[in-house]
């Protein structure tokens, strides 16, 4: 381009002889440009961005066949092995939240499925129990005693809630689900607001033990925190003490009579009212429980009890309604139906949700008893 553009011995005014460095002509390159004789010199940035729109690559073609074959097989082993183990991990994940959710729920299959009382204000009972973890652990620093003390207190606290709200508000309201949904839609705004008042709007923590801290890795694709391994033992440990309840003692004896025939049960000297009682203060305090439980795992918000009534609503229908072993797998389908859909669209919780919700729309069409359908009288209930 400088001979190209010689003219009396001079390139854009400067003299030849004096370009006898690669400084000179650049500065004579850049003068041939300013005056529009040449294209202008790509600037770093310019060269950047016109590298970043390709992909290079290096190939090397020396090997022998044998061993190009080699390493695909093991770049295809390694491949496998890594979409096997990110399947575990996504597993572990939908167990926790099948746990998390079946904790959530187990209450309201006693009220819901069980009784028959469409209980919206059962979030706000999960609510209660995790502010009043929080309210222990503001008296009892050590975070393992305040948990122990705060899972029995809790209990009570939703026990004696539910069964005060048994006795002034659903036993007027049995065989009537449109006012009982009305009324416990207007309980649970009632307590959401109460607790604001008390405790604000601001996010309290419920701190874990120490010893749940951190999470127990298996290799650099899975692991699994130590809370939702607790809480997957403490799902564990009460579905254990619902059968037992249910199938060992004189409660859950008098309970499943009055579920099958309340008639029948007044007759053999049950008293159903009391029963109708103390079977709603007793789901009632196992959604506290799971509250202390949620709590250590989410922040405490008055509105809390709201991100978990869908999910329980529909781990007890999908289920099957009055049925432990229904709640359990209910719960377990509906954690493993939204893990799986986030992760075909990890980028949209919300469409995540909807699409769950269809699914299960759906399913109830062609199961609409649940994946386990109660069978004889309390069926026909």
């Amino acid at each position: 381009a400088l001979i190209e553009n010689i003219t009396d011995g001079q390139v854009a005014g400067i003299q030849v002889a004096t370009l006898n460095s690669q400084e000179a002509r650049d500065m004579a390159y850049v003068a041939l440009a300013d005056q529009g004789t040449v294209t202008a010199v790509a600037t770093e940035a310019e060269v950047d961005q016109r590298l970043a729109n390709h992909v290079f690559y290096e190939r090397y073609v020396g090997a022998p066949p044998e061993v190009v074959f080699a390493a695909q097989a093991a770049l295809n082993a390694i491949e496998n092995k890594v979409a096997i183990n990110q399947m575990f991990d996504l597993s572990l994940d939908a167990l926790s939240l099948a746990s998390i959710y079946f904790l959530a729920a187990i209450g309201l299959a006693i009220t819901f499925g069980v009784m028959g009382v469409i209980n919206m204000a059962h979030g706000e009972f999960i609510m209660m129990g995790a502010y009043t973890g929080y309210v222990v652990q503001l008296f009892i620093p050590d975070y393992t005693l305040s948990i122990i003390v705060a899972i029995p207190l809790a209990f009570a606290v939703t026990f004696g809630a539910g069964v005060a709200m048994e006795r002034l508000v659903i036993r007027w309201l049995y065989h009537r689900p449109l006012e009982t949904l009305l009324a416990t839609f207007g309980i649970s705004i009632a307590l959401q607001q109460i607790a604001k008042n008390i405790f604000g709007t601001q996010a309290r923590p419920l701190t874990a033990p120490g010893w749940l801290d951190g999470s127990l890795v298996i290799n650099d694709i899975v692991s699994i925190s130590y809370i939702r391994i607790a809480i997957f033992v403490l799902a564990l440990l009460f579905l254990a003490l619902f059968l037992f309840v249910m199938n060992r003692t004189r409660l859950g004896l008098e309970v499943r009579a009055v579920t099958q025939n309340p008639r029948m049960a007044a007759s053999m000297g049950i008293n159903p009212d009391k029963i109708n009682m103390l079977t709603f203060g007793f789901g009632s305090g196992i959604a506290g429980i799971a509250g202390v439980a949620i709590g250590l795992y989410a922040k405490v918000t008055s509105e809390m009890g709201s991100d978990y009534i869908v999910q329980s609503f529909m781990t007890v229908v999908v289920g099957g309604v009055g049925n432990i072993w229904g709640t359990l797998l209910g719960a377990t389908m509906v954690g493993f139906l939204q893990k799986g859909i986030e992760w075909f669209n990890p980028s949209n919780t919300l469409a995540a949700q909807t699409y769950m919700i269809l699914f299960i729309i759906l399913f109830i069409q062609f199961r609409p008893k649940g994946i386990i359908a109660l069978k004889g009288r309390a069926a026909e209930a």
